[in-house]
């Protein structure tokens, strides 16, 4: 990583708040008893915060924001034409890039935001629309293509499907294995990304149900959770010791990247 970029972070009350991107990975959202995200948007007094909303993460010099919010990011850019608009999927981050979040209502209809303003240490990103239009992505460092994964909720059938759309069917999952893949694929088509980060709290209840339905005497924790997981790797995975399907988020959970058939 060069320099240190710099999150400036203000609430709709005005406070501001500067975090040094000195780390690969931050989450951000609304901190409740057994999660509190590496930026904390507070206090949210109408509940329009997830508590994980969004993702920042550094990858081949680049930072880059992923939206996972039920009330959704927005994003500003000063030379993209209608204003705001909303974070689909993956998209990297400009020099003052700013996040949009609804941090309340104000008179019922006229919505206050959070704005979460990007700056670039070198200040050399480049502009969206260079890089939008450009031909030439390997000299922009843009990342390594990657597998993906197509669920067949009809056939419960799972597709490994590689940078040239070629799909490989995925043998050997048992049944918790394809009940973790068919949450996060239902989380990510909700969504309308191909990317989804779900916690250790969600996803234990995905796969295991409340806690009151639990066996008496029996627990699960992110252990277990960690060991469908790696189960699952060793299908899905070109490489299971190498993720790139089935990613872990540090402190959090884990992302799936997932193809959506068309």
């Amino acid at each position: 990583m060069s320099r240190t970029a710099v999150l400036k972070v203000i609430s709709p009350s005005g406070e501001s708040h500067r975090y040094d991107l000195t780390r690969t990975q931050y989450t951000i959202g609304r901190a409740v008893a057994d999660h509190r995200p590496d930026i904390v948007l507070e206090p949210d007094p109408q509940g329009w915060i997830s508590r994980l909303h969004c993702i920042l993460d550094y990858e081949h010099g680049r930072w880059w924001v992923t939206d996972h919010a039920r009330n959704g990011t927005l994003i500003e850019r000063d030379d993209t034409p209608g204003g705001p608009q909303a974070v689909s999927g993956r998209q990297m981050l400009h020099h003052q890039d700013t996040l949009l979040i609804i941090g309340d209502m104000a008179d019922g209809d006229i919505p206050q935001h959070w704005r979460l303003v990007y700056i670039d240490a070198d200040e050399r990103t480049l502009p969206a629309h260079q890089w939008y239009t450009t031909t030439t992505p390997a000299r922009l460092d843009l990342p390594a293509p990657r597998s993906r994964l197509r669920y067949d909720w009809v056939a419960s059938r799972a597709y490994r499907v590689d940078q040239t759309g070629a799909e490989t069917l995925i043998e050997g999952l048992r049944p918790k294995g394809h009940q973790l893949l068919r949450f996060m694929v239902g989380r990510g088509r909700s969504q309308s990304s191909d990317e989804v980060a779900c916690d250790h709290a969600e996803l234990i209840t995905a796969l295991w149900g409340p806690r009151e339905d639990w066996p008496v005497g029996r627990t699960y924790d992110n252990s277990d959770v960690a060991a469908v997981v790696y189960a699952v790797r060793k299908c899905v995975e070109p490489e299971p010791g190498n993720p790139v399907v089935l990613e872990t988020v540090p402190t959090l959970g884990y992302r799936l990247h997932i193809h959506h058939a068309r």
